[in-house]
C-alpha cells in the first residue's frame, strides 16, 4: 500500500510538473470581438472622419471652352471648401479580411467661389461674372 501511494504522488507530481511546463512556454491571446464593440469604434471612426473631411480643402478647377459664336469661356471653381457633412445612417459588417464601414443617405455642404469670363469676335468686349455659391451634395 506504501508503495502504491509513493508511486501515486511521484506520478501526480510528474503531470504537475509537466503541467507547469507547458504553461510556461506555451502563450495565447484570447480576442472576442462582439457587435456592441464594432458599433462603438464605426462610431468612433466615423465620427473621426467627418471632422477630417469637414476642414478638407479641395484645388482650383479650372476650365476654358470654345464655344461657337460665343468664343471661349474661362472658368474657375475656387476655395472650394466643405463645412458640414451630415452621415444619416451607417452600419459595419465584418468580412473575411476585415471590417467594412457602410455609410448611406450622406450629405457634404460646400462653399464654391465661381468665376467666368468670355469674349468674341463679334462683339470685341470682354465679359465676367463672380460670385460665392453654397452646395449641397
Amino acid at each position: 500500500m506504501a508503495l502504491f501511494f509513493v508511486l501515486f504522488l511521484l506520478a501526480s507530481s510528474l503531470t504537475q510538473g509537466y503541467a507547469q511546463f507547458q504553461l510556461k512556454n506555451e502563450a495565447f491571446i484570447s480576442l472576442l470581438i462582439t457587435q456592441n464593440g464594432l458599433d462603438f469604434m464605426k462610431e468612433l471612426l466615423v465620427n473621426k472622419a467627418i471632422s477630417s473631411l469637414a476642414s478638407l480643402g479641395l484645388p482650383n478647377i479650372e476650365k476654358t471652352v470654345k464655344i461657337p459664336v460665343v468664343g471661349s469661356v474661362y472658368m474657375v471653381l475656387s476655395n472650394i471648401s466643405s463645412y458640414h457633412i451630415d452621415v444619416p445612417s451607417s452600419h459595419v459588417k465584418p468580412g473575411e479580411t476585415g471590417i467594412s464601414i457602410i455609410a448611406s443617405g450622406v450629405t457634404c455642404n460646400l462653399s464654391i467661389n465661381w468665376y467666368y469670363s468670355y469674349s468674341t469676335w463679334f462683339v470685341p468686349v470682354k465679359t465676367s461674372d463672380r460670385d460665392r455659391a453654397e452646395v449641397q451634395a
